[in-house]
């Protein structure tokens, strides 16, 4: 059975990761790091305070886009060199669900309707590829 459906998704939902992730570095990092600058009227001490605590959330920011990058790259490894045509396994349609739920929790939504999409199919089609073996097993013992 094709899994080019499945692999389709993965490498959309692996792209809007990538797009995702050097967004929230380079647009949403980069605005955090400004508000921290344009702090005025405040004195030498505010300052550097205002100015530590921007920098925690830039620090934060850029950790979770590496972190939707990463993700990105391994879901195109997983869908290049795991997600093979007739191959039936429940390891890759788990992780996709999972992906699904963590985008979930952070309001990714073509991300949510991807990755839970490419889960639900691969799991219905490892159904039927392991009803189809087991007919074809039967028919040869029988």
């Amino acid at each position: 059975m094709s899994r080019r459906l499945e692999r389709v998704f993965i490498y959309i939902a692996a792209a809007w990761q990538l797009l995702d992730g050097l967004l929230t570095i380079f647009v949403y990092g980069v605005f955090i790091k400004k508000q921290g600058l344009d702090v005025a009227g405040l004195s030498v001490a505010q300052m550097r305070a205002m100015k530590a605590l921007f920098g925690s959330i830039f620090n934060f920011v850029v950790i979770f886009g590496v972190l939707l990058i990463l993700l990105g790259l391994l879901n195109i490894y997983l869908a290049r060199k795991h997600w093979k045509d007739g191959a039936v396994g429940w390891k890759l349609p788990v992780w996709l669900l999972v992906c699904g739920i963590f985008s979930y929790f952070i309001m990714d939504i073509p991300n949510i309707f991807l990755f839970m999409s490419a889960g639900i199919i691969g799991l219905a089609k490892n159904k039927g590829m392991r009803a189809r073996q087991n007919v074809t097993i039967g028919e040869e013992l029988g």
